[in-house]
């Protein structure tokens, strides 16, 4: 009988980076919580005791996923607010949020989970934290005030972000007035010119 040298040969191949690769396409098709073990060294075409050459376990494989999310969201928030700034780039950054929340809903509902390692997190979201503190700054936000108005905004478009993905909104409204209307109430806590001249 013939023998099969494929398997072999995958093992030999398998990194860690190709796991977090299976792990997140597997996230983008079934979902955060149908993510396991099993179901991904059966993506792989290994036996799930293969995996723990590449990582740790299954909390392992699912901290890695979330920093790979935060991560690909900051590069595309950065590579959007370049040469950007104000208002006007605030307004870019927030529909690039949008934007890749609706694009990658799955991936999205991961990365907005409860942490399952809070520090590697933290780390991954260094350009999204970037982009966006520049940004705020550049629209006048005293520094003692970042954090507040960043919670503050997220917390609104955050919200709609979950509220568009799921379909409980439906299809009989417009939600891109709504959208409009959730922004507009998120930019309102920027400074006003004059606010802004004086810090």
């Amino acid at each position: 009988m013939a023998r099969d040298n494929s398997r072999p040969i995958r093992r030999r191949t398998l990194t860690r980076d190709k796991v977090i690769d299976a792990a997140i396409d597997a996230v983008d098709e079934a979902g955060w919580e149908q993510l396991s073990m099993s179901t991904l060294s059966g993506r792989l075409g290994i036996v799930a005791a293969s995996l723990y050459n590449h990582v740790r376990g299954l909390d392992d494989v699912r901290a890695a996923v979330q920093a790979r999310a935060m991560t690909d969201l900051g590069i595309h928030l950065r590579e959007v607010a370049m040469g950007r700034s104000g208002r006007d780039g605030l307004r870019a950054l927030i529909d690039a949020h949008r934007s890749w929340a609706t694009t990658h809903p799955r991936r999205y509902q991961a990365l907005t989970t409860a942490p399952v390692d809070r520090d590697s997190l933290i780390t991954a979201g260094l350009d999204a934290n970037a982009a966006l503190g520049s940004m705020l700054t550049s629209c006048g936000v005293p520094e003692e005030r970042a954090l507040e108005i960043t919670i503050g905004m997220f917390s609104a478009l955050h919200g709609f972000a979950i509220l568009e993905n799921s379909g409980f909104l439906g299809n009989e409204i417009d939600l891109d007035r709504i959208y409009e209307s959730v922004v507009q109430g998120a930019l309102s806590h920027l400074p006003t010119s004059s606010e802004a001249d004086v810090n």
